[in-house]
């Protein structure tokens, strides 16, 4: 009878084993749960057409528990050959890396991307050091190791499985923020989703229209918008299904919420106003037709439309109006509405001070942005 080339690990490698289960179930649901969900939450969404949900607790628990099992197929079908038993998790590790490497795309129909050769490819180098793995004897060492030493190697290895999912996954920072917004707007929790912290430096129109949305929502668009980040001009206050898109929370929600779906397609100020002229405005219109105007820095328009409405009331209107209508007052020699009010006057000519005492207009946008980052002024003269 011929002799095998390979022999099954020892049993001191156990504690090794059970360090390396412990290890990748931690690891793999506390990805899944913390920072995977509201991906996965859109994927389930999006390939299911909307008639399942993903739960993030359930989803977490179910997914690790198959990718356990599936690395004890793996083992199992290996005969425990291999002899460090962290190569044994690379499949399910990959399995994981594919699963969570989605595209902001989706909407357009699942592709496997880069894993069509990458796949292959990897799983063609697990094969060679599995083998390599198995044929190993414990007689070839010169040395024994400690179990120490072998937890150690072990552990440094189901690392080096961590760093592959985080290099293959997506890891999109501002995708991610995206789609944390969304998941909340979708549950209702409007305010929440103004708390998603998001960087300054972030160019995202869909960011623009959803928090828009939950600021409409809670009745604030018109007090807190040019708090954030704005980014797009008005086409970013609805979704237009390409550059500006929800992939979780339908988009004829958000459209009904103001007035109706346009049947034609159509600019976001022009069917803002078209929906106001044939009388299917709802109450949010006004503050996305007036924040609309700000947003494209057209503020003669902006001042018309407070003008002609006859319910407008001056002294009363949101903080980012009023910062307007000071800058328009201060901009314009024969405006046609006449509003101050002296702190914001007060602080508008500090800001201009400011403006004024640096050459470089960036350097100037920057030390204005210290104390005047958050109003409509900052927005106007930043140009952005």
């Amino acid at each position: 009878m011929t002799k095998s080339i390979f022999t099954n690990r020892g049993n001191d490698t156990w504690i090794a084993e059970i360090a390396c289960a412990i290890v990748f179930c931690i690891f793999t649901f506390a990805y899944l749960f913390f920072y995977q969900a509201d991906l996965l939450t859109m994927e389930q969404h999006v390939l299911s057409d909307g008639l399942t949900k993903y739960n993030r607790t359930i989803g977490a628990v179910i997914i690790t528990a198959i990718l356990l099992l599936l690395q004890q197929g793996v083992d199992a079908a290996t005969k425990r050959t291999i002899k460090m038993p962290a190569l044994t998790y690379f499949p399910p590790a990959m399995l994981l890396a594919m699963l969570t490497d989605i595209s902001p795309s989706i909407d357009h129909g699942y592709s496997i991307g880069k894993w069509a050769w990458l796949a292959p490819l990897l799983l063609t180098a697990w094969g060679v050091a599995a083998y390599v793995s198995a044929r190993h004897k414990d007689s070839d060492s010169p040395k024994q190791k400690t179990i120490v030493q072998t937890i150690w190697e072990n552990i440094l290895t189901m690392a080096a499985l961590y760093i592959f999912i985080g290099a293959t996954a997506n890891t999109d920072r501002v995708f991610h923020e995206r789609m944390k917004m969304e998941v909340m707007v979708a549950e209702g929790k409007y305010k929440d989703a103004l708390n998603v912290k998001t960087s300054k430096a972030d160019k995202d129109s869909t960011i623009t229209m959803l928090r828009a949305y939950a600021l409409a929502r809670e009745g604030k668009m018109g007090e807190r918008l040019f708090e954030y980040r704005v980014y797009g001009g008005s086409e970013a206050l609805l979704p237009n299904g390409t550059t500006v898109k929800s992939l979780l929370l339908p988009k004829y929600e958000i459209f009904r919420f103001v007035a109706k779906p346009a049947v034609e397609k159509m600019g976001v100020t022009q069917y803002l106003k078209w929906m106001k002229k044939h009388r299917y405005a709802k109450k949010p219109l006004r503050d996305y037709l007036l924040c609309a105007y700000l947003m494209d820095r057209k503020i003669d328009l902006f001042v018309k439309e407070l003008v002609d409405d006859k319910e407008t009331e001056f002294e009363k209107l949101p903080k980012h109006y009023r910062e307007a209508l000071i800058l328009y007052n201060h901009i314009r020699s024969n405006p046609m509405v006449s509003y101050h009010n002296d702190i914001m006057d007060t602080d508008y000519t500090d800001m201009q001070n400011i403006l004024r005492s640096v050459t470089n207009k960036k350097e100037a946008m920057s030390m204005a942005g210290k104390s005047y980052g958050n109003t409509y002024w900052y927005y106007y003269f930043s140009g952005k």
